[in-house]
């Protein structure tokens, strides 16, 4: 894979602060450096566990400064404001919004249940319709909807439905779904690749630590082929041995509220010479 001038316009999906750099920190940086125009959207606000607004907005600020070492400014960033309820399917929002039948039934989180943003910048709901959304599936996918209809991306990331972290698989059939929708409507069929960040193989295992190149992580053949992943190379200022000029890894340690003492290997783990993708659609 190669993003260059040509390439045409990016949107990369992900459900948490600091997923665009695991997964997506070549992708923003080849765009920035090839003038293409490229948008970060942020499902969730990060906030598991927490009882007010603090931490959730200390993730977002996060993620503004993190993009900003990359080199992409806070107006590239879409602020959904969605919750964060865990990683287990059974306490994940987004999988208990894709699977609910019932389109207004609310999911509160902690602190709330309805959108938020930051004080110097909205969440999209709030910017379209000048109010904020309900934490339920109607609104999730009419913000998600409305997002991807104003971008017309070329090329869309996201998160695989192979991910063991609810969020993530549920946000990847949220896109899809959307997409179906959006190609019967208005025939908009942009490209769909989805990247991995919590493999079944487990995150004290994958990815591989101290290596260059991305390992097949135990138990992924059969649902993404090894041997059918695109590969980003990453451009000379992000490879591994740059060490701690590393622009990804720079970009990681504006992601203060991540990175705590069992989750440092883990993320630092996602510095690599490249990034892989599998081609969707």
């Amino acid at each position: 894979m190669k993003i260059q001038k040509n390439f045409g316009n990016i949107v990369i999906v992900v459900p948490h602060e600091d997923d665009e750099i695991l997964m997506s920190a070549g992708v923003i940086r080849n765009a920035v450096e090839a003038g293409i125009s490229c948008t970060v959207v942020m499902a969730t606000n990060g906030d598991y566990e927490c009882s007010d607004y603090e931490k959730g907005q200390n993730r977002l600020r996060e993620s503004i400064a993190g993009l900003q070492v990359l080199g992409l400014s806070k107006e590239h960033l879409e602020i959904m404001g969605y919750a964060d309820t865990g990683m287990p399917r059974e306490d994940s929002f987004l999988t208990h919004l894709y699977e609910e039948v019932e389109e207004e039934k609310c999911y509160p989180s902690s602190c709330t249940q309805e959108t938020y943003g930051l004080v110097e910048k909205d969440e999209f709901h709030k910017k379209k319709w000048g109010k904020h959304g309900k934490y339920c599936r109607l609104d999730f996918k009419k913000d998600l909807k409305e997002i991807l209809r104003e971008k017309k991306a070329e090329h869309i990331f996201t998160t695989s439905q192979y991910d063991t972290h609810g969020d993530h698989a549920a946000l990847y059939w949220f896109v899809c779904e959307v997409l179906d929708e959006l190609r019967n409507e208005e025939g908009y069929e942009p490209s769909l690749y989805c990247g991995l960040i919590h493999s079944c193989a487990g995150d004290e295992v994958w990815p591989l630590r101290d290596t260059k190149k991305f390992t097949c992580p135990d138990g992924l053949e059969g649902q993404h082929p090894w041997e059918k992943r695109c590969t980003l190379e990453l451009p000379e200022e992000m490879k591994q041995e740059k060490g701690t000029d590393n622009l990804k890894y720079q970009a990681l340690l504006q992601h203060k509220t991540a990175l705590e003492p069992d989750a440092y290997e883990f993320l630092m783990a996602f510095i690599k010479d490249e990034e892989v993708f599998w081609k969707m659609r």
